[in-house]
């Protein structure tokens, strides 16, 4: 590894946003959570660091029909399911390297540049995530401290509630699953 790529992967904010999750996980004693965003760091630093750069995958398509098929078969597996149990986690994990290679590809191209209303928008967004970030990591890190989850709840103690039935399950397992096809455009036609 040269000195260039050290600085690039260094240099990349995805990668110290990664870390710091990392950390984050191993500051809770979540081990299975900082295996996952431990090696998310990897990724992340080794294609900033353009060390991937002798992979060249092509942007993915999928037959729609096989993206209602795959949408319908999680949301019955993971509604049903209870959470927080090994056999989600071997569901959610199964998906993984589908979502992986939908979203890790070559991008190649020219780029529009955005007009003024699409640089405010997301300029929104990113203060909107930005925003859940720090309340996390500040719930989670004083709720370390306090030894409790309702002084500073996290996103995931407020939304529990919701989750702990089969229809709050579905709805949120339905709008998890069309957020990520939405980031990863599958709806268009190549």
């Amino acid at each position: 590894m040269t000195k260039t790529a050290l600085k690039l992967g260094f240099k990349n904010l995805w990668f110290w946003l990664f870390l710091t999750t990392t950390l984050l996980q191993v500051f809770r004693g979540s081990v299975v959570d900082a295996i996952i965003f431990g090696s998310g760091t990897l990724m992340v630093f080794l294609s900033a660091a353009n060390l991937l750069n002798h992979i060249h995958l092509k942007k993915p398509h999928a037959n729609k029909y096989a993206i209602y098929t795959t949408v319908f078969a999680v949301v019955v597996a993971l509604s049903v399911v209870p959470r927080h149990t090994p056999l989600q986690a071997i569901i959610v994990l199964t998906m993984l390297p589908l979502a992986l290679r939908f979203a890790w590809y070559s991008d190649l191209g020219p780029k529009e540049k955005p007009d003024e209303r699409m640089k405010r928008s997301r300029m929104v967004w990113a203060a909107g995530g930005v925003g859940l970030l720090l309340w996390e990591f500040a719930a989670n890190i004083l709720g370390q401290l306090d030894h409790s989850l309702k002084s500073f709840p996290t996103l995931s103690v407020l939304i529990d509630p919701v989750l702990d039935n089969v229809i709050g399950q579905s709805v949120f397992v339905i709008l998890w699953l069309l957020i990520g096809i939405s980031f990863l455009k599958l709806w268009k036609k190549p």
